[in-house]
């Protein structure tokens, strides 16, 4: 899976537009699946979901990586071709798009308030030891700054990812010896109408000054 896949043509940007197939697309860029895994996640039938398969498939948006079989039946594993997909230039603009990026947020959103349902009620229990020691956080900021100064930030709280914590390995478990505690974290940013800004970047202000 390469890191970015640009889309060529209409018929790919169609092809992702539906908002079940973005569910489907998100699901693998994060994990390879077969198709009844997939219709047992979504809970839709087998039927409709190896049709919008082969439509991801047929315009070069997923691909199969591997093949199993089991009881005399050969499974396929699907896994998206990138981990982020962006128009050419002489695609936009798209309401397609713009709709099928808002769905990706959505999906974020119900994703997010689905593991906080379904986490153990240790989760979010504390105590006096967690005043220096923080165990969860619920927090939301309103930013005013450039583009470049939000893309920064986003590369540079990757880094910090990297920097403090350990990826997991295709069969879940921790990549490292002692590593046992697992953490969701939720990052959405987008630009909105600024109505109600707290932080600053630094960068504007020194613009402004």
């Amino acid at each position: 899976m390469t890191g970015v896949y640009y889309i060529k043509t209409h018929e790919q940007l169609k092809s992702i537009a539906d908002p079940l197939r973005t569910k489907i697309l998100m699901n693998l860029v994060k994990h390879e699946y077969t198709g009844q895994q997939l219709a047992e996640m979504l809970e839709i039938t087998r039927n409709n979901i190896y049709f919008h398969l082969k439509e991801l498939e047929k315009h070069e948006i997923i691909q199969v990586v591997r093949k199993e079989e089991k009881n005399g039946i050969v499974q396929k594993y699907y896994r998206a071709v990138a981990s982020r997909f962006i128009p050419e230039d002489h695609l936009l603009p798209s309401e397609d798009l713009i709709e099928t990026s808002r769905q990706v947020f959505m999906e974020t959103i119900e994703t997010t308030r689905k593991k906080l349902m379904n986490a153990p009620s240790s989760s979010f229990a504390l105590n006096s030891k967690h005043e220096t020691m923080r165990k969860n956080l619920a927090a939301m900021y309103s930013l005013r700054g450039s583009e470049e100064s939000f893309t920064n930030f986003i590369e540079e709280f990757k880094t910090l990812v990297d920097k403090h914590f350990v990826k997991k390995t295709e069969n879940g478990e921790a990549s490292e010896i002692g590593v046992n505690q697992s953490y969701y974290v939720s990052l959405i940013g987008f630009p909105d109408d600024g109505a109600d800004v707290i932080i600053q970047s630094k960068n504007s202000l020194n613009t402004e000054s």
